[in-house]
């Protein structure tokens, strides 16, 4: 009898883990790490102490340019990244005890969050990485949960290749994407991107547990136990056949959500439960394949010099100089003969349908201080009617929009702006690194616009 009663009491217990586990959208506090048959848990954060664990996460702080990106993280983000308690802390949410990494709105306007990862601590390849989380909502608000390649340091993005498990745009805070970043045998950016809808409510309202699968053939994304979907690792996906580290952060405008409004409300906080990597009991991993850098590299055909062509031949100033392509819709680069000054110009093809744009870079900051406006020159078609034109220095970045100004109609189709270096408000011109940049061309619908645009005879001015 008293191997039944303890054979009954086993079989109750693991009726209450079953059920324990199952419960993936509430916000009891998960007491048992779920075992999978046939994976080991290999890494976790339960997120159960009382101070975030400096063995598992680093800090990324401040806008961007101390990772060599541009302000804004390279995506015009508004957020400034900061260790301290008020953006990121272990708290107790209900009965959980999660990670809270929050979005504030400071007194003068700007906004500050946190952004964790574990690059140097722990890295993942193949495997499943489950995170139960619960979002932050609100314009202008990314949340994230993803991953980057270790090799981050050796090729820029995205030929280290990214895995974004799962991002919540945050005035569509019912939806959530999954999406791969690459770079294609074209040497372009390319992604695959899934998305899902939930029937009720949206993610800010319970924890959800987001998954990843990932094997040397695919990666696959479920939702609380259900698969969503499933990419295939094609040939020129060798991004994904290397190790990744992981990431959780807020961000706060930006390309893809756009800019806060009077709605979004602050503080927006995303709640992280636990993050828990399994590995697959008996798999061998294939050999990681040797990093190409100019196979993997977007815009790795751009011709060496082919900046100076977008550039007044008298004009000296700014040194040496670069493009740079950036985004899912940045254009493709080469130059051409029709020109106003010199022999040719620079040559943007957009393809539209997303945003992106390119940018020059200078090799040495470059202090401006004595000029008062900026030229340049474009011939483009009339179904071009707007873009950013921004222009960056030292942590400073400032933008105008193409449509507030007229240009003067030149030869072969060109026409010359002249915009005060005024009207790029907060920019410090003391320390200038990207003279010249580019993006979104619209249309009359602010649509992003299939057009080819030829820029010439950059410079400034008093």
């Amino acid at each position: 009898m008293k191997k039944i009663i303890i054979g009954l009491l086993m079989l109750l217990l693991f009726a209450i883990t079953i059920s324990c586990d199952n419960d993936t959208a509430s916000n009891e506090s998960e007491e048992v790490t779920t075992v999978y048959e046939g994976w080991t848990l290999e890494w976790s954060d339960e997120f159960n102490a009382t101070e975030i664990n400096t063995n598992n996460w680093t800090y990324e702080l401040g806008d961007g340019t101390d990772y060599g990106l541009p302000v804004g993280w390279g995506n015009n983000e508004k957020q400034i990244y900061l260790q301290r308690s008020e953006n990121v802390s272990i708290v107790k949410d209900g009965e959980v005890s999660a990670l809270a990494i929050t979005a504030l709105e400071d007194a003068t306007g700007g906004y500050t969050s946190a952004k964790l990862t574990t690059q140097n601590l722990f890295s993942a390849r193949f495997g499943r990485v489950e995170v139960r989380a619960k979002m932050p909502k609100g314009q202008g608000l990314l949340p994230a949960i993803w991953m980057l390649g270790d090799n981050k340091d050796q090729i820029s993005w995205p030929g280290c290749g990214e895995i974004d498990i799962a991002e919540v745009v945050g005035n569509e805070p019912s939806k959530f994407y999954s999406t791969l970043h690459y770079t294609s045998a074209e040497n372009k950016h390319a992604e695959k991107q899934g998305s899902t809808v939930l029937p009720d409510g949206d993610f800010s309202d319970a924890y959800h547990i987001f998954t990843l699968d990932w094997t040397p053939e695919s990666v696959t994304f479920s939702l609380d136990g259900q698969k969503r979907y499933m990419f295939l690792i094609e040939n020129d996906m060798k991004e994904f056949l290397r190790s990744a580290y992981l990431i959780l952060n807020v961000a706060v405008g930006g390309n893809w959500p756009g800019e806060t409004d009077e709605t979004t409300l602050f503080p927006q906080t995303m709640y992280t439960d636990y993050i828990r990597v399994y590995s697959k009991d008996g798999f061998q991993a294939p050999e990681a394949p040797v990093l190409d850098i100019e196979e993997e590299t977007v815009g790795q055909i751009i011709e060496v010099g082919i900046a100076d062509n977008a550039i007044q031949d008298t004009f000296t100033s700014l040194g040496g100089l670069s493009v740079i392509a950036y985004g899912p819709g940045a254009p493709d680069i080469s130059s051409s003969a029709t020109a106003i000054n010199g022999d040719k110009s620079l040559v943007y093809d957009f393809s539209g349908g997303d945003w992106g744009g390119a940018y020059l870079l200078l090799d040495t900051p470059t202090d401006i201080s004595a000029f008062n406006q900026i030229k340049f020159s474009l011939n483009k078609p009339d179904t071009f009617v707007n873009a950013e034109i921004k222009l960056e220095a030292g942590a400073t970045n400032a933008l105008v929009f193409l449509k507030d100004y007229s240009g003067i109609e030149l030869t072969n189709g060109f026409v010359e702006y002249t915009i005060p270096l005024a009207d790029f408000v907060g920019l410090e011109l003391s320390g200038l690194t990207v003279p010249f940049s580019i993006w979104n061309p619209q249309d009359a619908n602010d649509a992003f616009v299939e057009i080819t645009v030829l820029i010439d005879n950059i410079y400034f001015a008093m």
